[in-house]
């Protein structure tokens, strides 16, 4: 069965393509952020912060992509996929960096041995 819809771009190889840029922007921004936390000391709340909301946001972007997939009877994306999984684990990470740099930053109180 053939399918025709209004937008050329919106099936590749009978896969839901149309959010497939939107997971790319993300992924960018995750590699940034990463460069970032090499470069500078990034504080950690804002390494979280900043991975989460990202991580949330493609999360609910493949989980609405599959829900178009499925309600227009096309298989979905597997490179959104993979691109979630990679955003994944580059975040993580990140985060990992933040922590090991944060830790080397704090100060271990030196005690004198008498008054």
């Amino acid at each position: 069965m053939e399918t025709h819809f209004t937008y050329k771009q919106f099936v590749t190889n009978h896969s839901f393509s149309l959010l497939d840029p939107i997971f790319e922007v993300i992924l960018l921004f995750a590699i940034i952020l990463l460069l970032i936390v090499f470069i500078k000391n990034v504080p950690t709340w804002f390494c979280l912060l900043f991975a989460g909301l990202s991580i949330l946001i493609s999360g609910q972007l493949l989980w609405f992509s599959g829900i178009i997939a499925d309600e227009l009877n096309i298989g979905g994306s597997a490179k959104s996929f993979f691109i979630f999984i990679a955003t994944l684990c580059i975040h993580g990470a990140a985060i990992w960096i933040s922590l090991i740099k944060s830790s080397k930053d704090e100060k271990i109180p030196q005690h004198s041995e008498g008054f």
